[in-house]
């Protein structure tokens, strides 16, 4: 949903709800890999793709401050105090996004040479609810799996149905103040943050069963936040 200018104001505004499904997942951008376990069973290694991210929901915005001269507000101003209080902007950008599926990985002991082996399951979901903070050493139930048997398959799907990554959770924003100079030249004075919340995106936990690490979160997946200045001459 997109509203162009109009006292001010623009934004965009845009939903994605999807599931992607396939029965091998290769990236070296997004998400993680997860192959196929039985080369020979395709249709066994159909699930929700490793890259699948199932809701995205982001918002952009631009509002000019109704205030200072050509404004709804302030039109009568004189020239000090218009450009102390005129000629604002506010900006920013708002993201939610859902984690994506793990797949948990085993030591190859069935001998046939495939690139994603697994675990067993008990049957258990290995899903553990709180919050992702206080699950940073096990943010997924890891005795849950096993590993299998010597010359078998493990019995775990190629992702978890109901246990992912962290989801992302960020705003950007910025402001902005103009200053005209002249008739046809103006200063802009630009204030911009990353991250403005400083919320930490964490990183996928470990999920090889046969890493010390399996389960542990050790590491963060964004940058604090950030400051910025700026000044531009607009002619």
């Amino acid at each position: 949903m997109e509203k162009r200018f109009r006292a001010g104001l623009s934004f965009l505004l845009a939903y994605t709800g999807q599931k992607l499904i396939d029965d091998n997942s290769i990236t070296a951008v997004v998400g993680t890999n997860a192959a196929p376990q039985n080369i020979y069973d395709r249709r066994a290694e159909r699930s929700v793709s490793a890259n699948d991210v199932s809701q995205v929901f982001s918002l952009s915005y631009v509002y000019e401050l109704p205030f200072g001269k050509g404004k709804r507000f302030g039109g009568g101003w004189n020239r000090l105090t218009d450009s102390v209080l005129g000629r604002w902007q506010v900006n920013g950008i708002t993201l939610f996004q859902t984690g994506q599926p793990l797949a948990i990985a085993a030591q190859n002991t069935s001998g046939a040479g495939n690139a994603g082996p697994r675990p067993n399951n008990n049957g258990h979901s290995a899903k553990l609810e709180g919050p992702v903070e206080s699950r940073l050493s096990r943010y997924f139930n890891t005795t849950v799996f096993t590993a299998p048997l010597p010359f078998t398959f493990g019995n775990t799907g190629r992702v978890l149905p109901d246990a992912g990554t962290p989801g992302v959770k960020n705003f950007d924003f910025s402001l902005f103040k103009g200053f005209r100079l002249v008739e046809k030249v103006s200063l802009q004075l630009r204030a911009e943050a990353f991250n403005l919340a400083n919320t930490p995106q964490f990183a996928r936990p470990n999920s090889n069963m046969n890493n010390a690490q399996f389960g542990v979160i050790s590491s963060q997946a964004n940058s604090p936040r950030q400051l910025q200045f700026g000044l531009k001459v607009l002619f």
